[in-house]
């Protein structure tokens, strides 16, 4: 599923409850580990129960954070619980003080599961600009960045999803069936114009997280997605498409990678 994502630019990922969104993050964490470089991941989940959920799948979370390697952020630290749950947005300095754990840490990956603290502004009329300062402003961080987002359920929601997907230049979309079978899908992949839309299934297992489902596994029937604006896969008579950027810019943070076969 391509080669990676690009380097110092973001991801976004979305999906239901329960389709793997945070699971997802924890792997993009675990290969920034496996690269040497240092991380961070900010959370609603609890540091302790961080540890736990990824040392259950085989990941050394509790030996990068005693090395300094890793550095797990509660929401709770920076907001209160009636302002989380209220949509109500971060204040300034709390991206101010992230920034600068990401710059004396020389941190190289960042995930924000949710991203929604950051962006749910209000009134909406001001979105766009809020939304087009904060990725460059993520741009500045010199930090490969996963932004987890839950699935829209309102027409302001979706207008969020809708810009955060034109802003960045991977977006990812995890889907689940009420008969547990889980999908993982590119909905956008920048200077690619082919083999995106096409699901890749996958199961979440303990001992090793993101791995290929049974060999013997019914039909995938995909639970139904909000509509996607149709992807072009070939040029219009006359047009030149560019070519994808180099393979320099990548960093080889390759999700295909992360969905192994089962032993």
């Amino acid at each position: 599923m391509m080669g990676g994502v690009y380097r110092n630019r973001q991801v976004l990922c979305w999906g239901r409850a329960g389709t793997g969104k945070s699971t997802l993050g924890l792997h993009f964490v675990n290969q920034a580990l496996a690269d040497g470089d240092r991380a961070l991941l900010l959370s609603g989940r609890r540091a302790t129960d961080t540890l736990i959920v990824s040392e259950s799948f085989g990941m050394p979370f509790a030996e990068a954070v005693t090395s300094g390697q890793l550095t797990l952020l509660e929401y709770a630290n920076l907001i209160t619980e009636k302002a989380s749950s209220s949509n109500v947005m971060l204040p300034p300095q709390a991206f101010m003080e992230l920034q600068e754990i990401i710059a004396t840490q020389s941190i190289r990956r960042v995930v924000l599961d949710t991203v929604l603290p950051w962006v749910a502004i209000q009134p909406t009329s001001r979105l766009t600009e809020h939304l087009y300062s904060f990725i460059h402003a993520l741009d500045r961080l010199d930090a490969t960045v996963l932004l987890t987002l839950p699935k829209p359920v309102s027409n302001a929601a979706y207008m969020l999803k809708n810009k955060l997907d034109d802003l960045c230049p991977v977006s990812i979309f995890l889907d689940s069936t009420p008969t547990g079978e889980r999908s993982l899908r590119t909905t956008k992949y920048l200077g690619e114009v082919a083999n995106l839309e096409k699901p890749v299934a996958f199961a979440i297992r303990s001992g090793k997280g993101f791995t290929a489902p049974d060999p013997v596994v019914p039909g995938l029937k995909l639970a139904d997605a909000p509509p996607q604006p149709p992807t072009r896969t070939t040029a219009t008579p006359g047009e030149v498409v560019p070519p994808a950027p180099g393979t320099a810019a990548r960093r080889p943070i390759a999700f295909s990678a992360v969905i192994r076969p089962p032993e």
